[in-house]
């Protein structure tokens, strides 16, 4: 097994403050942008990112800042609302680049603008961290770009197996899932891994994101009555009003939503009663001692305190991530997004409050760009989420070997 590089905060800030002397260089800044949804029904996810890389910069220029090879570097993040919106995620990144100077774009969400940001990013040699989904987002013509957090690729099979595993005797699913990049590599992920269990769907639809009432779209759903209802990649908003709505219809089976990242917004939108049996891949009780690091349950109360509501798990996903991006900037000496892009595979894996982290999945996506941690499956009872269990990638079991969150 390589050696874990800890990037807990405590340890990474010793590493950074024992680097600064009397020959340091001060008044460099490293700005790094963000291009996301901060406003619509997809802002949680870049509210949440945001918040995330803001709080690994804070942890950095509390102790002065990156000091790399005699300058010091204070970390600024610039983001803009892209409203969800391809068109104006490609002329933010274009700004981000152009005027605002930055080679690191570490806060992005939802498929179709992270395609849009990408033919921007791309052409500039910039770093590109996101939460988006989509095959084409990772790979040999896009060495600069990282997903931090799960996609369908690297959980849905885990996530509906789960749900079999607690009805056995379904044999049907309907899909219901955005009308963009994003939406259909959410539905198509969890169709092909219900299909390998021998799960037929027998629905598959999509809406426009500005849609909010699917009373005519459920009528199609409920007709052919699946065992399994999948919101697929609904942000929660939206997702909740389709629970609500399905539930008023009728529907009292379980549901599966693979982008569920913040259970407790849909849930308050849905109620109870229609958000009951929801399984979820990328959502669970981080306070719970039950599969949760002692580290994560820090964070997440340090969140809590300072915004007042829950944490949106690809914001979680995206201050790791950055914390990881700036420990390999210091070890290596360098802010250049190739050299700092190699190393984020060279120097895994990484102990992180998230557990064991690497960087892989090359098999899919060609490269070992996607992140990968202890998944952790749960499902919502009586309005709250109950962690189920947890497995490990193959990628990341090779590295870690039978790794188990400790009792």
């Amino acid at each position: 097994m390589k050696k874990v590089i800890s990037i807990f905060t405590g340890l990474l800030i010793v590493v950074i403050s024992a680097s600064f002397g009397p020959g340091s260089v001060f008044g460099e800044t490293l700005v790094i942008g963000g291009d996301a949804p901060l406003s619509g029904p997809a802002a949680s996810w870049g509210i949440g990112q945001a918040r995330g890389v803001q709080m690994a910069i804070d942890e950095v220029n509390a102790k002065g800042g990156l000091n790399i090879k005699g300058k010091t570097y204070t970390l600024k993040l610039v983001s803009y609302d892209n409203k969800a919106q391809a068109n104006e995620a490609a002329s933010i990144a274009n700004k981000l680049i152009y005027s605002d100077k930055v080679k690191y774009i570490m806060v992005a969400a939802v498929g179709a603008t992270g395609r849009a940001i990408q033919t921007v990013t791309a052409r500039n040699n910039v770093f590109f961290s996101f939460s988006c989904w989509g095959k084409m987002l990772l790979g040999p013509k896009v060495p600069l770009n990282f997903r931090f957090g799960f996609s369908p690729y690297e959980m849905s099979d885990a996530y509906i197996q789960a749900v079999k595993k607690i009805y056995p005797d379904a044999k049907t699913i309907a899909t219901i899932s955005p009308n963009d990049t994003s939406g259909w590599d959410g539905a198509k992920g969890d169709i092909r891994a219900a299909k390998k269990l021998g799960i037929k769907c027998v629905a598959e639809e999509y809406y426009e994101r500005d849609q909010t009432d699917f009373h005519a779209t459920l009528t199609r759903i409920l007709s052919k009555k699946p065992d399994i209802l999948d919101l697929a990649t609904s942000p929660m908003s939206t997702g909740g009003v389709i629970l609500k709505q399905a539930y008023e219809m009728g529907y009292k089976g379980p549901k599966a939503w693979n982008a569920c990242s913040m259970a407790s917004r849909a849930i308050k939108i849905a109620g109870e009663e229609a958000a009951e049996d929801l399984f979820l891949c990328v959502n669970w009780n981080y306070l719970s001692p039950k599969f949760t690091l002692p580290a994560l349950r820090e964070v997440i109360k340090k969140y809590e305190d300072k915004y007042k509501e829950d944490w949106d798990y690809y914001g979680i996903c995206a201050y790791a991530g950055a914390q990881i991006v700036f420990s390999n900037m210091q070890k290596i000496q360098s802010i250049d997004p190739a050299k700092v892009a190699k190393a984020m595979v060279a120097n895994q894996p990484y102990d992180t409050f998230l557990g064991p982290v690497v960087f892989g999945n090359a098999e899919v996506y060609g490269v070992p760009h996607a992140m990968l941690h202890p998944l952790v499956l749960s499902r919502v009872h009586n309005g709250q989420l109950e962690n189920m269990s947890f497995g490990l990638h193959p990628d990341l079991a090779k590295v870690v070997g039978g790794w188990k969150f400790p009792q």
